[in-house]
């Protein structure tokens, strides 16, 4: 009894320095709609074999149609299909959600998403590069400009729900409340959303194979606050001079290099943000790495990536290069084994030191 007691303890404390250390990622952050509904419908009052109301125009042939004892819209035939809703958006600060059910095997469902034409002066002007696209027949979900975002297999007869939010000059695409990808939005400043459309083409179309119900447009009345340097998986300690971020290797950098990887921006201007409200006299900025390769190599390689961290916070993060100093340190003080992959990973790290 004692040996399984020893046994339970020890698999709990592993489960939980995983979990401690583990990759951090948006995918964790859940879906938060507009507070301000502009438009939506569940078509409950729409009779079986009518065309739905509350769209703008619509090609192919729309029908309400019963299904699990709730009202949907759906295509009578295979012809092409789409629902047109002009509605103002503005530029971001918008949330789109609807379920669809793809009751049979068919080709591409679609959401697209319109702006302005300056040239015709209609609303219906796709925007490039952010259409959701569901190929039916696999339950594959691809994002334009950016590609596959997901699969899911045996999707057929369940209910999908699709949420669409534009925050912060991002785009975001939810399934099920849960985050697939992000990417930047691509409107200009003076281009606004006009209104959007649910497209299924004819190619393998079937009757009946998509349904589409429950669908809310949302504006945000409120900004949304950027993310803290703990929800970019930057861990921030106080300490007797000041506090202290450390920033893993994997949030700036990829293995072996010194040059920051795009997506360390996000995590780097929350780092800046952080250095605004807790101002310090002076600002150590320390690079640390595993103890792989010659001391020599690791030394250079430690302070070249302080290096690359301070001067994004002094060129894009405004901090004043009079506060800081830049060490390197290589593989000294680690914080975890490096005898493990795992503790490796934890002491390839930049540290950042606010000294008041």
């Amino acid at each position: 009894m004692k040996a399984i007691k020893r046994l339970l303890v020890s698999m709990l404390a592993l489960l939980f320095s995983l979990s401690a250390g583990g990759l951090v990622t948006g995918a964790s952050r859940g879906y938060q709609p507009g507070d301000k509904v502009l438009w939506a419908s569940d078509f409950r009052d729409c009779p079986v074999g009518e065309i739905p109301e509350g769209f703008d125009r619509f090609r192919g042939t729309p029908e309400c149609v019963k299904y699990n004892d709730h009202i949907w819209v759906s295509a009578s035939t295979p012809a092409e299909f789409e629902l047109f809703k002009k509605i103002d958006l503005g530029r971001e600060d918008f949330s789109i959600e609807f379920t669809v059910i793809i009751y049979a095997s068919g080709d591409h469902f679609k959401l697209n998403l319109f702006k302005k034409d300056p040239q015709t002066k209609g609303w219906d002007k796709e925007v490039a590069g952010r259409t959701l696209d569901v190929q039916m027949k696999y339950c594959e979900i691809n994002v334009g400009g950016i590609g596959r975002v997901a699969v899911r297999k045996g999707c057929r007869k369940k209910p999908l729900h699709f949420a669409i939010q534009v925050r912060r000059g991002q785009y975001r695409l939810y399934l099920n409340g849960k985050r697939l990808t992000a990417a930047p939005w691509p409107l200009k400043e003076d281009e606004n959303v006009s209104g959007f459309s649910f497209f299924r083409n004819d190619f393998e179309a079937k009757p009946y194979d998509v349904l589409i119900s429950d669908i809310k447009v949302s504006k945000y009345t409120k900004q949304e606050a950027k993310p803290t340097p703990e929800q970019l998986g930057i861990r921030v300690e106080k300490t007797a001079e000041g506090s202290k971020l450390t920033v893993p290797e994997r949030v700036l950098f990829d293995f072996n290099k010194f040059t920051l990887k795009p997506e360390a921006r996000k995590a780097l201007d929350a780092v800046a943000r952080y250095i605004r409200t807790h101002p310090a006299k002076k600002i150590v900025v320390t690079g640390y790495t595993d103890n792989i390769g010659t001391d020599a190599y690791n030394l250079k390689l430690s302070l070249q990536r302080a290096q690359s961290v301070a001067d994004y916070l002094i060129d894009c993060g405004k901090v004043p290069s009079r506060l800081f100093k830049i060490v390197g340190r290589g593989k000294a003080d680690p914080i975890a084994d490096n005898s493990t992959e795992e503790g490796r990973a934890k002491n390839r790290r930049v540290e950042i030191r606010l000294i008041k």
